[in-house]
């Protein structure tokens, strides 16, 4: 269970690191706040070994800028689904989550639908 943003279109992912790289340090408090790193650990998820193009290799989110998918998340045995933690766990994880979800959907929403 977990949550983030798989895979986005290239478009997206322009946005998402622009956004990265306009706001840093944000994306780094979040994935480094303690109820993140309690519940999911880490962020995950695959990777450029190497900046991507028209970012700076001396950027300061630089290892943030490399990520082609941003995911967090734990796993449990199927097992798990059917015990009386599994909906405690669930929404721990989902609050946990939740602010990364935040910071990566915030570049991609169009501000003048809204009010």
């Amino acid at each position: 269970m977990g949550g983030g943003f798989y895979a986005p279109g290239p478009r997206q992912l322009l946005r998402i690191r622009q956004h990265i790289s306009d706001t840093y340090p944000e994306v780094h408090q979040l994935v480094r706040a303690p109820a993140f790193r309690r519940t999911v650990s880490a962020l995950d998820g695959e990777r450029l070994t190497r900046m991507p193009r028209g970012f700076a290799a001396a950027n300061p989110a630089a290892e943030y800028l490399k990520y082609r998918s941003f995911l967090a998340g734990r796993e449990f045995a199927a097992t798990f689904a059917t015990s009386a933690a599994f909906y405690p766990a669930l929404v721990s994880t989902f609050k946990s989550v939740m602010p990364l979800v935040r910071f990566l959907n915030d570049p991609l929403v169009d501000r003048e639908d809204q009010p």
